[in-house]
């Protein structure tokens, strides 16, 4: 199955946004205190986060490589009674070049590419961000589950040959390594935490029911100068 894909079963749709989601813009809400702020939802999937973003009266701006992820973004911004801008896009290009924002959100999205393109949209998010502006991501862990699984295509990162991501790149971190894609010394990491979930039993097709989250990196950082 190529992302597009995905988009097309209603049970890859996630509809309830992440709570850390509404963390960060609390966050950004505490240092800019002249709204409306800009957030931009990185790697948007069925767009639960752009919807979150502009129900709180922010201007969302969503972006996915994947057509059928931004069809189910517009149906699902029309359903709520909310608007974003919307763009086709891969996560190492910003498309509104002319826009600087106050926060960037990137939820399990930076590790499904190799590790050269997924530090090539850091620096794309960096340029975007206005000064002291937030980067909310999350990252794969080199203690999740499936990490080794699959064709390895480069060091530590590896494409599924099962699964709903099943043709997918996934790079898996260590905290050196994260350390690293944001070392340029122009970012600040104000939190780093490593959110472990070990699955002692695994039957089959465990992940098409499991409720509960997958091992993964939390990235907070903040844009220097």
């Amino acid at each position: 199955m190529d992302w597009n894909g995905l988009f097309w079963a209603e049970k890859h749709c996630e509809k309830p946004p992440e709570s850390e989601v509404y963390r960060l813009i609390g966050l950004l809400e505490e240092r800019f205190a002249s709204g409306p702020l800009r957030i931009w939802d990185l790697g948007c999937g069925a767009g639960r986060h752009a919807v979150a973003i502009a129900k709180t009266g922010h201007h969302a701006y969503a972006s996915d490589n994947a057509p059928k992820g931004l069809e189910r973004t517009r149906q699902y911004l029309d359903i709520c009674g909310v608007s974003a801008t919307l763009a086709l896009a891969d996560m190492t290009e910003c498309p509104w070049g002319d826009v600087s924002f106050h926060g960037v959100i990137a939820w399990n999205v930076l590790h499904h590419n190799t590790l050269a393109n997924t530090g090539r949209a850091v620096d794309v998010v960096h340029r975007s961000l206005v000064s002291g502006g937030l980067l909310l991501a999350t990252l794969k862990s080199d203690k999740a589950d499936w990490c080794g699984q699959g064709e390895e295509i480069e060091p530590g990162t590896f494409v599924l040959n099962k699964g709903p991501e099943a043709g997918v790149p996934h790079h898996y971190f260590n905290e050196k390594g994260i350390r690293q894609l944001f070392c340029s010394g122009q970012w600040r990491l104000l939190i780093l935490a490593e959110q472990v979930i070990t699955n002692y039993e695994h039957p089959d097709r465990f992940w098409e029911f499991t409720p509960f989250p997958w091992t993964t990196w939390g990235v907070l950082a903040e844009k220097r100068g």
